[in-house]
């Protein structure tokens, strides 16, 4: 090494100071010695070295008093000094750190650590040297530059003062700052805007006159102005200091450069736009109000009834006009409350905490729409919450945003039916224009009502004339003509639709007898409340008729596909039937009690006629009677050994459990790099006779008949046990299932602390069991669900929403509900390149969830282009054939070896072989 940096080594020991020389001169530099303080500090003096070495511990003088004069000193204070110490005290070493010292080596020290602190404060000292002649230099060149910008000061004064002039005389606000946003000039109006002047002004920041919120506002557009390179414009409102007006600004910034290219700042300009806006915003309503008015008379065109016509004014109002809320208000006539028709708009929930009247003595009926409807004309309340007859109503109308109304009456008839009322969200909205327009929206609504009035009357003509045609008048129900319409059109319809359909032949048992000891009056009341109670049973789409006398008849619609589940399903509506007429009649002031026969036939085709199928049922109905009465009876006997044979399934399901012949299947779940991160249980049923049974053969059964409870604790106690076996295996140990819960079960009072006892026998990490709810289980009791999901999630449970977007699909409580992943349905996932309409309600499912900050998992994937799609979208875990069927338990483990074991960047069809 050639380096012949001067260095003072200083200490008081003869040995430790040659080896620390010995060494020093070894690496090249130019060593001096010195055995005490005194001697160091009139050395270091006389000769400044370029590094001092200095022991602490020395008689005399010691090392922190050498340091401190040499500070002191104008020519030695810039040397630094490593002190050298046996000293391992932090206060000694801060004491040193404060003399001023660079560095503290700690006695005894390593050789290579010592001479690399050395190298690095030489190469220190020699920086900070050169800088200082840098910076001498740099002087010189600016004495020599000021010189030459005196000369050309005079000239460049006379051309400021000329564009200053121009500057001032501009109305617009105009500024310039430099690049850190320091104001360097500014106009007059610009004064005005921040009340100061500009001296005052120069040298400032925009958080030197304006609040931080809108200052940080302003140096972000300066910033996105440098950034862009180019102009931009943004409009701001502001409010001027000097006299407090606020108005919006249209405001251009640009980026301003000097001959070089060198960014000399940001010029500035703002023009007042508030009265052009102000203008347009008035253009802009009047147009949604016309809008809004072409929309309402489509809507007259096309609307069958007031309901749709309501709603669709309303929603017109609001979608088109842009009214805050709007709804239709219709006077009840016993209370004369104005209750709500239709509604729509923000706010719309709150009319059922809205009481208003048009009752003059009520305390609600002072108000706008109260008002309107007295007086017969509209009632324009352009300032809500100052106007004082809307006093009961400003809380209301400060939580819903209400500032402006208008209230306009509505007429059938030559009468007042009630009013349709407007909301909107700045006062004065309702100026002569607005006025007419709604104006003329309301009378077209009241032509529409006269002619649904007139519809409405020629409906109800029509409809008596059908009902004396088609309708027995004791019951109001089908009589015998529209029964054999409906019978033969039912025959046809489910033999279309592949479904069975089924006739039940009702006759009342001993009605003879209450007619011949009652009277035919007290017979009537009785045949009334039967056909009640039958109505009362059946579902919408089903026919009750009456055929004559007591006779009854019933059509059942749409039954299941299955022969057996079909039979089942009438068995049971005839059963609620036969109760229902079973129980106690009150008639004439005596109690009387009476009860049925019934006879059934069923039809999955067009082979029978309705003649045909009601003289079986009648047979059928014989047969009920002639066994002991108050019972049913199927006509077909294929039907009725379908009944047996489901119960002898329902019997083999009851064992199935005590023998322990369910399984469980494994279907993996799979993230975006191809590893198995869970699975989805799914039941089986492997039947000593009939083998392995797909749940969709016995799982409605256990619903009906309630196994499904001790059915879904097992699955749930069974994966549990597999969860806790899987603990021994690291790479296993970390798999989640998925268990699908049923609706029955979840809602039982003691789900969760079955779920919670599970657990704690099996002894795993409850965030390892996911439970998976379809929409129709969570919506059904939504009070229940979210209680118990929320108990459930203080355990540690996790949540998969099923089947999600097949069903109601309410994003109102899917942010109320803690879930951790959407599931999206198979029927999307399979239609994904098939269909737009799928693919778009797919990604839009992905968007939703990453919104939510909720996972989500896509079920059905078969293909790599579906996977692909869903990736590219944001969904990154995957269930599906692509990577496996549903597989007993040994094959999926044997499956997950498989996959660990291979690399990951392999195709997945080649790492599932």
């Amino acid at each position: 090494m050639t380096n012949k940096s001067k260095i003072l080594v200083v200490d008081d020991t003869l040995a430790s100071l040659k080896l620390l020389s010995d060494l020093l001169k070894a690496e090249g530099y130019e060593v001096r010695s010195a055995i005490s303080g005194e001697l160091a500090l009139e050395s270091a003096i006389s000769n400044p070295p370029d590094l001092l070495l200095l022991d602490v511990l020395m008689p005399g003088m010691d090392g922190f008093e050498v340091c401190r004069r040499l500070k002191a000193n104008p020519n030695t204070r810039h040397v630094p000094v490593i002190f050298i110490s046996a000293l391992s005290d932090t206060d000694e070493k801060v004491q040193g750190f404060g003399l001023g010292a660079v560095d503290f080596v700690t006695k005894p020290y390593q050789r290579e650590e010592l001479l690399s602190r050395v190298r690095t404060h030489l190469e220190i000292e020699r920086l900070r040297n050169h800088l200082e002649d840098m910076v001498l230099e740099r002087s010189l060149r600016l004495a020599e530059s000021e010189t030459r910008l005196l000369s050309s000061l005079n000239d460049s004064m006379f051309a400021n003062a000329q564009l200053r002039t121009l500057l001032h005389t501009i109305p617009e606000l105009v500024w310039l700052k430099d690049p850190n946003g320091v104001f360097l000039t500014c106009n007059r109006q610009f004064e005005r805007f921040l009340g100061a002047a500009e001296a005052d002004i120069i040298g400032k920041t925009d958080y030197d006159f304006v609040d931080r919120e809108l200052a940080d506002c302003f140096r972000a557009n300066d910033l996105k102005t440098v950034a862009a390179g180019q102009v931009q414009a943004n409009e701001e409102w502001l409010t001027f200091a000097d006299n407090g007006y606020r108005g919006l600004f249209e405001t251009l910034k640009t980026p301003m450069r000097d001959s070089a290219g060198k960014l000399i700042g940001v010029l500035g300009i703002a023009r007042d736009i508030t009265e052009r806006k102000a203008a347009e915003e008035q253009i802009q309503r009047h147009m949604r109000l016309y809008a809004a008015l072409s929309r309402c008379n489509k809507a007259i065109a096309h609307c069958t009834g007031e309901a749709e016509l309501f709603l669709e004014v309303c929603r017109a109002a609001v979608h088109f006009g842009g009214m805050k809320m709007a709804w239709v208000g219709r006077i009840e006539p016993n209370s004369r409350l104005i209750l709500p028709a239709a509604s729509f708009g923000e706010g719309a929930d709150s009319l059922q905490q809205l009481y208003a009247s048009v009752d003059i003595d009520s305390p609600f009926g002072h108000g706008p729409t109260a008002k309107a409807i007295r007086e017969q004309r509209p009632y324009w309340c352009q300032d809500f919450l100052n106007d004082p007859i809307t006093a009961p109503w400003k809380e209301l109308a400060l939580r819903a945003g209400w500032a402006a109304s208008a209230s306009l009456p509505l007429k059938q008839d030559g009468e007042v039916i009630g009013a349709f009322i407007l909301y909107a969200d700045r006062i004065n909205a309702f100026d002569a224009a607005a006025q007419d327009l709604l104006v003329e929206m309301s009378m077209d609504i009241n032509f529409a009502l006269e002619n649904f009035s007139l519809a409405m009357a020629q409906k109800r003509a029509e409809q008596e004339i059908e009902r004396l045609a088609f309708y027995d008048p004791l019951t109001n129900l089908p009589n015998r003509r529209l029964l054999y319409d409906r019978l033969q059109q039912a025959i046809v319809a489910n033999a279309r639709h592949a479904h069975h359909g089924a006739a039940l032949f009702i006759d009342l048992d001993n009605f003879k007898a209450l007619n011949d000891t009652r009277g035919h009056n007290a017979g009537d009341l009785l045949l009334i409340e039967v056909a009640r109670r039958l109505q009362a049973c059946v579902r919408e789409g089903d026919t009750v008729a009456r055929l004559g006398g007591d006779e009854f008849v019933v059509i059942l619609n749409g039954l299941s596909d299955d022969a057996e589940q079909a039979s089942a399903d009438t068995e049971k509506i005839g059963r609620k039937m036969l109760l229902a007429i079973g129980q106690p009649y009150v008639l004439e002031g005596f109690e009387h009690h009476c009860s049925a026969s019934m006879g059934i036939g069923l039809f999955h085709n067009q082979e029978k006629t309705a003649e045909e199928l009601l003289r079986y049922t009648d047979t059928a109905l014989y047969q009920a009677k002639k066994g002991g009465r108050n019972t049913l009876l199927f006509y077909d006997p294929a039907m009725q050994a379908a009944l047996e044979q489901r119960a002898a399934l329902e019997n083999d399901l009851r064992r199935a459990l005590l023998e322990d012949q369910f399984v469980l299947y494994y279907q993996m779940q799979i993230n975006r790099d191809g590893r198995i991160i869970g699975a989805e249980v799914l039941m089986r049923w492997q039947h000593p006779l009939r083998g392995l049974v797909s749940p969709l053969d016995f799982i409605p059964l256990a619903e009906e008949t309630g196994l499904i409870l001790p059915i879904g604790n097992w699955v749930i106690e069974t994966a549990c046990a597999q969860l806790k076996q899987w603990e021994a295996d690291a790479d296993k140990s970390v798999l989640q299932l998925a268990v699908n819960v049923s609706a029955r079960q979840f809602h039982q009072a003691d789900f969760v602390q079955q779920v919670d006892q599970a657990i704690c026998r099996h002894r795993i990490a409850p965030n390892r069991l996911k439970l998976e709810l379809t929409e129709s289980l969570v919506l059904d009791d939504i009070e229940d669900t979210i209680v118990k999901m929320h108990r459930l999630k203080e355990i540690g449970i996790s949540f998969s929403l099923d089947d999600f977007g097949t069903g109601y699909s309410s994003l109102y409580y899917l942010t109320k509900l803690p879930i951790d992943q959407l599931k999206i349905d198979q029927s999307f996932v399979r239609n994904i390149g098939l269909t737009q309409s799928d693919a778009v309600i797919v990604q839009t499912i992905i968007g939703m969830a990453i919104n939510l900050n909720i996972e989500s998992i896509a079920e059905g994937v078969e293909t790599e282009a579906q996977q692909a799609f869903l990736e590219t979208h944001g969904c990154h875990v995957y269930q599906g054939f692509l990577y496996s069927r549903p597989i007993p338990r040994t094959e999926f483990e044997r499956l997950f070896e498989r996959m660990r074991q291979k690399p990951p960047t392999l195709p997945r069809a080649k790492l599932l072989n």
